[in-house]
């Protein structure tokens, strides 16, 4: 059990470093520049979407995003009109890297890291750029295969059994991945660890779609938490972005079993596939719903600031 213990707290270590590299890499633009592009493009709401989901790849954090826009809005450059579109688009922006995650690429781990590592260290920028990224996902794609190898042992627990049974539940589901957001501050990594619980039979798929959901709310937390010391525009940004994967939630809550139904057959076999799909389809379907009912949004959020006022 120690060695167990060991090996995936190692695995997890060395995806984090290459999550690091390859995040590391991606921030091609700083923070400036993102707040520039945001008060540029946010006009038209379905280019707003489309900012943020590119600025989400480029980050590989949509909390980041919500983040810069709930400081943009305390400092008055913002307005809850303007984000909204954003935070969708970062939402599904997040979802991209977990697809790559779903493939067996780990025999091409030693080939990303040899030439990752010798495209790092060359002068020009275009070639340490390429060589982060590779040597990022090969990183990524080693720790994940030593989290592989280690916690196959874990089927064999009663304590394990029981709490991944105790995932069917929804509500439970829901509360684990909330409490993985909330300690990880990562839907990537937590969606890579679902991805390989489930390729060695510890986590059923459709646990798994519960847990997703509460990954999307988890995530929230900390744009959330830093809106409590803004103004109110910084407030109601935070408050939509909750209530855009609360409403998501709801929907597909009493649907989930179709759901898992509509993954296994777009993606028969693949249960990695199946786990980053239920992310990604999740936020677009989401932005989808939301879309038509922005306004009674808006308005709802307004009500709450005015009652809380009073």
């Amino acid at each position: 059990m120690v060695n167990t213990i060991f090996f995936i707290a190692l695995g997890i270590a060395i995806f984090l470093l290459g999550l690091l590299f390859l995040t590391s890499s991606l921030k091609i633009i700083s923070k400036h520049k993102v707040k520039t592009l945001i008060e540029k493009y946010t006009g038209n709401i379905y280019l707003s979407i489309f900012i943020g989901f590119i600025l989400a790849i480029m980050m590989q954090s949509s909390s980041m995003i919500t983040i810069v826009a709930v400081s943009m809005a305390d400092a008055g450059l913002l307005n809850l009109y303007s984000a909204a579109g954003i935070i969708m688009g970062a939402n599904i922006g997040t979802t991209i890297a977990v697809q790559l995650y779903a493939f067996d690429l780990y025999s091409a781990v030693p080939y990303l890291i040899f030439l990752g590592s010798i495209l790092r260290f060359q002068k020009q920028k275009t070639f340490k750029f390429i060589g982060n990224i590779l040597l990022g996902f090969g990183i990524i794609f080693a720790g994940l295969k030593i989290i592989d190898i280690a916690v196959s042992p874990l089927r064999n627990f009663s304590a394990i059994k029981n709490f991944v049974t105790m995932t069917e539940n929804p509500f439970y589901g829901i509360a684990t991945g909330i409490v993985m957001a909330l300690i990880m501050q990562s839907s990537t990594f937590c969606i890579a660890m679902l991805q390989v619980l489930a390729n060695v039979k510890i986590m059923p798929v459709y646990n798994a779609i519960y847990i997703v959901y509460g990954l999307n709310i988890g995530t929230c937390s900390e744009a959330l938490l830093i809106s409590i010391a803004t103004n109110k525009e910084g407030k109601k940004i935070a408050i939509f972005n909750v209530l855009f994967n609360l409403i998501g939630t709801i929907v597909f809550l009493p649907l989930t079993h179709y759901y898992y139904k509509f993954l296994k057959f777009i993606t028969p076999g693949n249960v990695s596939l199946q786990i980053s799909n239920s992310h990604m389809f999740f936020n677009i379907a989401s932005t989808l719903l939301v879309l038509p009912i922005m306004k009674y949004l808006f308005y709802f959020i307004e009500i709450m600031f005015e009652n809380g006022s009073k």
